[in-house]
């Protein structure tokens, strides 16, 4: 097929085990031996990147820059890098809080627990990092490696939550019980009569249960993140941005060893209100440059069956991939121990990409 070029964001998505990180940063490689500015976020809570980069965990939130040399085998003649970030829920909402000077409101243990990397906020915040570097637009490419499965979904479906919890409706209420909110005034009709009323039973209630202290620490918690509205509420136009053509390259990531089709098709369908026709399979770990070469002429029949049913394997997947998308690339197994000649050897399997355009 023709050559990939680069958009202003790439997304990885796929099943786990499937490979998609180490596919992710080896375009992150290829992309900065193009002299493009490049930035590699990793969402997923499984942190495989940071074995693959040697990342540490006490910098999660903060932008590394890999060297080139950090590689062997790939464009050794010149240098080169790209930025990685681990993201970290925590390191956003601070560096949110400082952009809007409402950081004391963050200091809560109810907002310190939602943004633990399990806790709750990962997927919302995780589109404000992506929006604010898209902002300040200093790469040339963002190149995200998602969650598996379900907890894609959960990032894709992020912006909707965002427009849920910014209901106005919930403005009253706060308003109702005497705590302080930089909006503008909402009507009082009946309908929020009937949510306040229910609103103070809910809370008379945990109180009882729980402690005012933590009815406080709730309240104080939401109305926090209601101050920092503007930077949730334009994260939403992140959504509409990637069904732009121009705007994104989806890869949808399997692998022959998997063969998880079910659960690619499955994610293919629940993001096609968000994904553009021009989008692509990634095939991983394919064996079939190496099962064409086997000379099987004097073999045993086993082995002889074991390589047809193998080929025959990746054919099936193949004609999937086909008549499912608009493009399908593939990428051979690399046979090797190291995550980074894995990189880099992926990272060749770009470059011969553009090299047949």
């Amino acid at each position: 097929m023709s050559s990939i070029p680069a958009k202003k964001i790439e997304l990885f998505c796929g099943t786990g085990g499937v490979g998609k990180t180490t596919l992710s940063a080896s375009r992150a490689l290829y992309l900065a031996s193009q002299d493009k500015k490049v930035l590699l976020i990793t969402i997923d809570p499984a942190r495989r990147l940071k074995e693959i980069l040697n990342l540490q965990e006490e910098n999660s939130g903060n932008i590394e820059t890999i060297p080139s040399s950090f590689f062997t085998g790939f464009a050794d003649d010149k240098e080169f890098s790209f930025d990685a970030l681990l993201m970290s829920p925590a390191k956003t909402l601070a560096r949110m809080g400082e952009r809007h000077d409402t950081t004391q409101g963050f200091d809560n243990p109810i907002i310190k627990i939602l943004t633990r990397p399990h806790g709750g906020m990962n997927e919302i915040l995780a589109i404000i990092e992506v929006q604010q570097q898209l902002q300040e637009n200093i790469y040339d490419c963002i190149i995200l490696d998602t969650p598996p499965g379900k907890h894609f979904i959960d990032f894709l479906q992020g912006t909707e939550k965002i427009r849920q919890f910014f209901d106005k409706s919930f403005i009253d209420i706060f308003k109702f019980l005497g705590k302080p909110v930089k909006q503008e005034q909402t009507s009082r009709g009946f309908l929020s009569l009937l949510i306040k009323s229910g609103v103070k039973k809910l809370l008379s209630f945990l109180e009882k249960v729980t402690g005012k202290n933590f009815v406080d620490s709730f309240i104080d918690a939401i109305i926090a993140l209601y101050n920092n509205k503007d930077s949730f509420l334009t994260a939403i136009s992140f959504q509409n941005q990637l069904k732009e053509k121009t705007f994104s390259n989806w890869f949808l990531v399997t692998s022959v060893e998997q063969q998880k089709t079910g659960e690619a098709e499955d994610m293919q369908k629940t993001a096609s209100r968000l994904m553009h026709d021009d989008n692509f399979m990634a095939i991983n770990k394919s064996l079939s440059p190496y099962l064409k070469s086997w000379n099987t002429d004097h073999a045993t029949p086993f082995l002889k069956e074991l390589k047809t049913s193998m080929l025959s394997r990746e054919a099936i997947l193949l004609e999937y991939a086909k008549n499912n998308f608009e493009n399908t690339i593939d990428f051979p197994e690399i046979l090797d121990n190291s995550p980074g000649v894995h990189v880099v050897e992926l990272a060749k399997r770009w470059s011969q990409l553009n090299d047949q355009q």
